[in-house]
């Protein structure tokens, strides 16, 4: 997979997660003034799915403090 950043017709930029067949995975849903914006947005949300990744267990959440 990789990502796609994307200018639109009022020069706002996004970005888009593309798989191996360039088939959209998902999309931002905000845009932003500028390609270097769009692309630290794709960068952290990018950590923020392998960070969730890391956390999968597979099992039930545990709930509390214990």
């Amino acid at each position: 997979m990789q990502f796609e950043i994307r200018e639109n017709s009022r020069s706002l930029w996004s970005w888009v997660l593309l798989n191996e067949t360039a088939e959209p995975v998902i999309e931002s849903r905000r845009h932003f003034p500028s390609r270097a914006q769009a692309a630290a947005a794709a960068l952290t949300f990018s950590q923020l799915v392998a960070r969730a990744g890391r956390t999968l267990s597979g099992g039930p959440r545990q709930i509390g403090f214990l």
